[in-house]
């Protein structure tokens, strides 16, 4: 998959039309994936596939410096890669393009950019200035341009509310991992490099994988959680269906029994697993909530909980 981010200067060279996804896709849902299906089955080889979102730059629109997303741009490309999309494309969305009318947007992004025969939104899909474009203006447009416009429309969850990104990241922060991985159609992940920490879980013969948190990504609330772990090393990559995988517990939090210094740590215990990998990839997934972060009197105690934490994502993982 061609990943491109960063730029606005995008030339296409595919010698035709295009099939175009757009949205903000943030966290790639049971909804979006009625648009990646959608997608698929339009696209071919005279037609690729085109996932087009935004990379948010500062902007009079959005705060990006408390955007909380559920997915890194990496985080994002890794599970688009999986539904066989040929190109995905973050365009910079800064105040030129914030007042951008949608009638540009059509020419200049859609058509002149991006080649595109089908156009695939959600129903409620709006863009350029003051969001004054919808559904009804592109297909407006669609026999001018020779484009052909799909209309996918919401998906509702078992509860009947529509499924959104606004609800799955209110999942995340109260750490009910069950239902976001029912609206997600997977478990909510982390993805990091494994970094050297305090070693502290060696001497009480748990050691534990470190990775750090990401700024702008969401996180769910300290505590420990039964999770899933894939090892990526140099024969496979981080949605490789043959990459290693292993069971464990993760602690999000700061420690409080052994950190003094109240940075956010993402600690993770791997079962059955004794080898270094210290500077490769990990990816976490989150399959249930534990038990609240505590303060234990001892490196004993915790030793001891930990224990019964083990067990417990033991008898979870199971299933």
């Amino acid at each position: 998959m061609l990943h491109i981010k960063g730029t606005k200067k995008v030339e296409l060279n595919t010698g035709g039309k295009t099939a175009v996804a757009l949205g903000k896709f943030d966290g790639i849902h049971c909804g979006h994936m009625l648009l990646m299906d959608k997608l698929r089955k339009v696209s071919n080889e005279e037609c690729p596939s085109v996932v087009f979102t935004f990379d948010y730059q500062k902007n009079s629109v959005f705060d990006i410096d408390t955007m909380k997303n559920i997915y890194t741009s990496e985080e994002k490309a890794a599970v688009l890669e999986t539904f066989g999309v040929d190109i995905l494309l973050e365009y910079p969305f800064d105040n030129q393009l914030a007042a951008m009318k949608p009638e540009k947007f059509i020419e200049e992004i859609l058509v002149s950019m991006l080649h595109a025969g089908y156009i695939i939104v959600g129903e409620d899909f709006r863009f350029g200035k003051n969001r004054t474009g919808d559904v009804a203006l592109l297909k407006k447009k669609a026999a001018e341009y020779a484009y052909e416009v799909i209309a996918i429309p919401k998906m509702t969850s078992e509860d009947g509310k529509i499924i959104s990104s606004t609800i799955i990241r209110e999942q995340i922060t109260v750490g009910n991992m069950e239902k976001v991985i029912k609206l997600l159609g997977r478990p909510y992940s982390i993805t990091g490099t494994v970094e050297k920490g305090k070693q502290l879980g060696r001497t009480i013969g748990i050691p534990t994988a470190n990775v750090l948190p990401v700024q702008g990504k969401i996180y769910p609330p300290p505590g420990v959680y039964a999770t899933r772990i894939k090892v990526i090393d140099e024969t496979s990559n981080i949605h490789d269906a043959l990459c290693r995988r292993y069971k464990g517990i993760t602690n999000i939090g700061d420690n409080p029994t052994v950190n003094d210094d109240g940075n956010i740590t993402i600690e993770t215990n791997i079962f059955d697993f004794n080898t270094d990998i210290y500077g490769k990839q990990i990816k976490i997934e989150f399959i249930s909530y534990i038990r609240p972060e505590m303060k234990f009197g001892s490196i004993n105690q915790l030793k001891k909980q930990m224990n019964k934490d083990i067990m417990k994502a033991q008898d979870i993982l199971l299933f």
